[in-house]
C-alpha cells in the first residue's frame, strides 16, 4: 500500500528548513512520509551551515531548458544569475553584476548577482529568513557560441520528495552564499 500525509492537509517544514521548528505544527517539523532513500540522508544540508532558502524557477521566456538555445533569449538573458534581496546583498558585500558561488550540502554553481527589491527578507519564528532565487536555464551548450553556458541549478537542488506525488523538493532547500573568487 501506498503512504499518503492523510486526509486533509497539513503543513510541514521542508527537510532542509531554515527554521528549527514547524510554528503551525511543533511536534512535527518535517514531513513524516516523505520519500528520502538512505544514500541521500548524507546530502542533507543544516541551516547552521546553509542559513538561506533557495528557490528554483523558470523565466517567462523560457519553456524547459529547450529554449534556452533560442536567440532572442540569448540576447534577452545572456548569462546565468542568482537574485538576491538587497538587505541579504549588502549584509554579504556582494553588489549586482558581481560573480558569486551559490553552494548546497550537494554541490555549487556561479552566477551573475542580480541585487533587487523583489525579495524581501522573511521574519519566522523569530528568526530573520533570507532567499535567493535561481533560475533554471544554463546547463546546456551555447548555441552557435552566442550566450554563455552556466551551471546546472538541480547540482544544489535536493531528490528527496513528498509522499503521494513524489514532487522533489526543488522549491526549498537551503544553500549559502558568497562571492566567488576571482
Amino acid at each position: 500500500d501506498k503512504i499518503t500525509t492523510g486526509p486533509l492537509p497539513e503543513h510541514y517544514e521542508p527537510i532542509e528548513s531554515p527554521i528549527d521548528t514547524n510554528p503551525l505544527h511543533p511536534s512535527v517539523v518535517s514531513d513524516p512520509t516523505v520519500r528520502i532513500y538512505k544514500e541521500d540522508r548524507e546530502f542533507i544540508g543544516s541551516n547552521k551551515d546553509f542559513p538561506y532558502v533557495a528557490t528554483t524557477y523558470r523565466l517567462t521566456e523560457h519553456f524547459h531548458s529547450w529554449t534556452a538555445q533560442s536567440a532572442l533569449n540569448i540576447i534577452a538573458q545572456p548569462q546565468q544569475f542568482v537574485e538576491i534581496g538587497e538587505k541579504l546583498a549588502a549584509e554579504k558585500g556582494i553588489q549586482k553584476g558581481d560573480m558569486v558561488k551559490i553552494t548546497s550540502r550537494r554541490g555549487y554553481i556561479k552566477a551573475v548577482a542580480v541585487v533587487t527589491k523583489r525579495l524581501k527578507d522573511l521574519e519566522v519564528d523569530g528568526r530573520t529568513v533570507h532567499h535567493v532565487g535561481l533560475p533554471i536555464h544554463w546547463n546546456m551548450k551555447a548555441l552557435n557560441g552566442k550566450g554563455n553556458r552556466g551551471f546546472s541549478t538541480n547540482t544544489l537542488s535536493p531528490s528527496w520528495g513528498e509522499a503521494v506525488t513524489q514532487t522533489p523538493e526543488y522549491k526549498t532547500f537551503l544553500v549559502n552564499i558568497e562571492k566567488a573568487e576571482a
